[in-house]
């Protein structure tokens, strides 16, 4: 009987919870195929170093590697060229291995939907299905993405911690830049813990709105000669009305493997607009990569999502699902599974934004009812006391 080996690739941007779902992938798949294999570095770097053996991790291993943040296997933005499909093949080939999963976003799910296609046309036979992972939320098709919990639970408890501390020697303005490109979910997440006006943030700019710099400038001008200080948190993508970010870096040597700018520096870039038109003095805060490496912060929800994405696909396969992938249901919906299996089709490099009936004007520009989508995956944020002072 010929033997049946796996193959797991991690692709994109790593999160809190990754590597979660990679222990879970491994721990279900024990006893259901002969070799586990794990990519190195995508699939460039499989073609360039090969792989390495899942199969004899330890319980004690899975259990440190559950709780590390990043990603174990190593991951990659390329995009795989006719070249690196030829000799991922070869590698199938030679290590009779015909089943494949591949975590991370929209691009992932279109390099797995390629890979699929280039075996089939190449007269090889595979099962793959994509499993969702991303901090930005932006995936299709799924109600949420595991990562994304951990990322905003960061964020939110960090900007009430941000505001703790400004009001209390007020600056008077202090910039939060939350990772977004083109949507919004993290930027948003930062008001959780809102509970009053004067409760940072004061200000939120999501990518789904246009940005105006004179609006801005006006809005934090009143808010600063009514209380005395203010928090305000944008996303780095957020554009001005002709679909221009706000600020990029210039410099080609900042742009990712895809070819695209690098997108942050816009609180650094604002800050410096409100020192020079309304005289005030104004910090920006950028905790970047730090939103989701911080496994702290991860979220008991995102945890469980990452556990059952990782063991639903390798049911999946054991199914003969392909093409597809695990797509998370709501929490409100009653299904025994809690997941589906969607096309790639529907998912790759397809970006979904917040909901535009979730999405509103003025200074929060978020209605109640993304913050009761989004209060079940974060969790309960740390309480404080209110000020002494006042």
């Amino acid at each position: 009987m010929t033997e049946r080996n796996l193959l797991v690739v991690q692709g994109g941007g790593p999160t809190q919870v990754l590597n979660a779902t990679l222990a879970a992938i491994v721990e279900e798949a024990r006893g259901q195929f002969e070799h586990i294999f794990g990519a190195r570095s995508g699939i460039r770097g499989l073609v360039a170093g090969g792989a390495v053996s899942l199969s004899r991790l330890s319980a004690a291993d899975l259990n440190l590697l559950r709780v590390s943040p990043g990603a174990a296997l190593g991951s990659s933005r390329a995009k795989s060229s006719t070249e690196d499909l030829a000799k991922l093949l070869d590698y199938l080939r030679r290590n009779h291995v015909r089943d494949l999963l591949f975590l991370g976003g929209n691009g992932t799910m279109r390099g797995a939907q390629t890979v699929s296609r280039f075996c089939r046309e190449s007269g090889y036979e595979i099962n793959m299905l994509g499993v969702p992972k991303t901090v930005d939320n932006d995936i299709a098709a799924t109600d949420r993405c595991p990562g994304y919990a951990s990322a905003a639970r960061y964020i939110a408890q960090s900007t009430r911690d941000l505001g703790m501390d400004v009001r209390s020697l007020p600056q008077p303005v202090s910039i939060l830049e939350t990772m977004g490109r083109s949507v919004g979910w993290l930027a948003a997440a930062a008001a959780a813990g809102k509970c009053d006006e004067m409760d940072a943030p004061h200000l939120v700019y999501l990518p789904e709105r246009a940005f105006d710099l004179h609006e801005f400038l006006a809005s934090l001008d009143r808010i600063v000669a009514k209380q005395g200080w203010a928090i305000v948190v944008v996303a780095e993508g957020i554009r001005d009305r002709d679909g221009k970010y706000v600020y990029q870096v210039a410099d080609p040597a900042q742009n990712d493997p895809l070819a695209r700018p690098i997108t942050g520096g816009v609180a650094q870039f604002l800050s410096e607009a409100v020192a020079r038109n309304l005289k005030m003095r104004c910090r920006s805060e950028k905790p970047g990569l730090l939103g989701r490496s911080s496994i702290l912060h991860a979220s008991a929800r995102d945890q469980k999502d990452a556990d059952l994405v990782g063991r639903a696909a390798v049911r999946g396969l054991l199914a003969g699902e392909t093409e597809k992938m695990v797509a998370l249901q709501p929490l409100t919906t009653k299904c025994a599974t809690g997941y589906e299996f969607v096309a790639l089709e529907r998912v790759a490099e397809v970006e979904r934004p917040i909901p535009s009936e979730w999405v509103g004007d003025g200074a929060i520009p978020v209605r109640e009812s993304f913050f009761e989508y989004l209060r079940p995956l974060v969790g309960d944020l740390v309480p404080y006391c209110a000020p002494l002072f006042h």
